[in-house]
């Protein structure tokens, strides 16, 4: 066994155990580039705000989701990309709606502003703090938003998230979501820790059998795992 498998080993070891040295290696990590001090000061000064603590993504991360948003709502005027990280997602909505204003929000400084310069050349896509939301949208997207580390998550083991990320927070966020969204509109999630249809916004956002499945382990609204409770991952609006 090499040096770095055995030290990952006892990493993810010292997770399932919860242990405090692991906790202090985490943020000391974080320490050593650009993006894991912008991750330090949002977890800090936006503690409350703060959903999802990672900044990965990737381009057209969710084609099959985002095909099918294009089927459905091929006429979206105004779309918004709640947690939009460095802009790859913009660039992937951008492809399916060529006339959209799209709006992309994202907490973390240093993500908001990497992800202005990506779109820069395209004057109808905004990249905003969350603090300036503002108005109603045909699509919102909360894509791996909704969530906290989920891989630290399994390999700590967690039986009950609250802890760590409640379900109160998701369902607080979620309001200002489905307030934002007309009637008729979609609602597309993935990778989200809780289920919306857990959520008071269940009667009002109906799941579209159509979707994909939510992917990762979900927890109910009492933060428990949850075993075969499948969700989706499109919703219209009521």
């Amino acid at each position: 066994m090499t040096l770095e498998a055995f030290l990952r080993r006892r990493i993810k070891a010292g997770r399932s155990r919860n242990a405090s040295s692991v906790r202090i290696f985490d943020w000391l990590r974080l320490t050593g580039t650009a993006d894991g001090w912008s991750r330090i000061w949002t977890m800090l000064v936006d503690a409350r705000s703060v959903h999802q603590t990672t900044t990965f993504t990737s381009a057209n991360r969710y084609p099959e989701i985002f095909d099918l948003a294009a089927v459905l709502q091929p006429r979206a005027v105004q779309i918004l990309s709640f947690g939009c990280s460095t802009g790859e997602e913009l660039m992937a909505l951008r492809e399916r709606f060529a006339d959209a204003e799209i709006i992309g929000v994202e907490l973390n400084p240093r993500c908001r502003a990497i992800a202005r310069r990506r779109v820069s050349a395209d004057c109808r896509i905004r990249v905003i703090a969350p603090n300036a939301l503002s108005g109603t949208f045909d699509i919102i997207c909360a894509m791996a938003v909704f969530q906290r580390e989920p891989h630290k998550i399994d390999e700590m083991k967690v039986e009950d998230l609250a802890g760590f990320y409640s379900f109160g927070r998701f369902e607080d966020a979620l309001g200002v979501l489905v307030a934002s969204l007309r009637p008729g509109g979609i609602f597309c999630i993935d990778n989200a820790q809780y289920r919306v249809e857990d959520s008071i916004f269940a009667d009002v956002l109906s799941p579209l059998p159509e979707s994909p499945a939510m992917g990762g382990r979900l927890f109910g609204p009492d933060g428990r795992k949850l075993e075969d409770a499948p969700s989706k991952t499109i919703f219209r609006k009521r």
